[in-house]
């Protein structure tokens, strides 16, 4: 598959890298694509990774991996141009008050936003693994197909993928995690996540 990643920094390189290895073929989409620092990116993941302009990167992906700063997101969206129909996967924060699922799906017109790989740190991210347990992973999306796409490719990476459902649900998680990080934190640090235990495992239909 053909992800553009838009961003390259602890999120986008750290999921880049992750796909990468699986053997897919990751573009970075990028305002320098030969700095110095994309190019030490790209030779620490190998010949599955290149970087480009971000609309060319865009155009290249099967799928669109939106994991920029949230105060972004608009102006990366207006550099990418036509997203319609494009899956684009929204691993964005704001932390202004402002919905950051919302503002992506209001941006992006047309797109098949899903709403993934915010819900853990970087550092959970590049390695998922805790003992004998992945980490729970959730998403949230309106277009079921998408939402299929990206659920088999978290769950490659390692991820144990949970599919919130609706946009609703998927606020009122992200509001009960903040708190778990808040009082968590202190005492873990970054480098921990949370397990989803269930009696039967979700498959993707």
């Amino acid at each position: 598959m053909n992800i553009a990643m838009i961003g390259s920094g602890h999120i986008g390189g750290t999921l880049g890298k992750a796909w990468a290895a699986k053997g897919h073929r990751v573009t970075f989409g990028s305002r320098d694509p030969e700095s110095e620092r994309m190019r030490a990116l790209l030779e620490s993941i190998g010949p599955n990774a290149a970087a480009a302009p971000v609309k060319e990167a865009a155009a290249f992906g099967e799928i669109v991996v939106l994991a920029v700063p949230g105060t972004e997101i608009e102006r990366v969206l207006e550099e990418v141009g036509d997203l319609r129909r494009k899956i684009v996967v929204n691993a964005t924060m704001l932390f202004d008050g402002r919905s950051a699922d919302a503002e992506v799906r209001r941006l992006a017109n047309g797109a098949r936003v899903v709403r993934a790989f915010h819900t853990l740190t970087w550092e959970a991210l590049a390695n998922p693994r805790f003992g004998g347990a992945n980490a729970t992973l959730f998403m949230s999306g309106e277009d079921e197909e998408a939402k299929q796409t990206v659920f088999r490719l978290g769950a490659k990476a390692g991820f144990d993928m949970v599919d919130a459902g609706s946009t609703e649900a998927m606020a009122e998680i992200e509001k009960a995690l903040f708190s778990f990080w808040t009082a968590l934190s202190p005492q873990f640090g970054r480098d921990y996540a949370i397990r989803v235990l269930r009696r039967k495992e979700a498959q993707p239909s």
